[in-house]
């Protein structure tokens, strides 16, 4: 039995690209930026800067993932989403704000789910 050819589709990949680029943005902006951050938003703790820059690490990783039809990685990538959540609300940013952060998950998933059994 022949393997059906998994089309990812223009909108998926054009999401994936652009998690990958601003996950990389993020990443490089936290953990090599985290001092200039910390100066320009001093009641933000460090733990939580570089907390956000592995969370932003990870999901760059999920992503690549996902370009490999692996269906565990969206699982990972809303699971720190949830947990980017609450480091938001603890570190004060407000909770329409710290919502904000799960429509990226949200996207994913409503552009997934017509290609989700293609996941592995």
């Amino acid at each position: 039995m022949a393997e059906t050819e998994k089309k990812r589709g223009a909108l998926l990949t054009i999401w994936l690209i652009l998690m990958l680029i601003f996950n990389g943005i993020t990443v490089l902006s936290y953990l090599l930026g985290g001092g200039f951050i910390a100066s320009i938003f001093p009641t933000i703790q460090m733990w939580a800067i570089y907390s956000l820059g592995v969370f932003a690490l990870l999901n760059f990783v999920f992503t690549i993932f996902l370009f490999m039809w692996k269906k565990w990685a969206f699982f990972a990538f809303c699971g720190s989403a949830g947990i980017v959540f609450v480091i938001n609300l603890v570190i004060g940013i407000g909770i329409v704000s710290a919502l904000l952060g799960l429509i990226g998950p949200v996207i994913l998933y409503l552009i997934m789910r017509s290609r989700w059994d293609l996941f592995e």
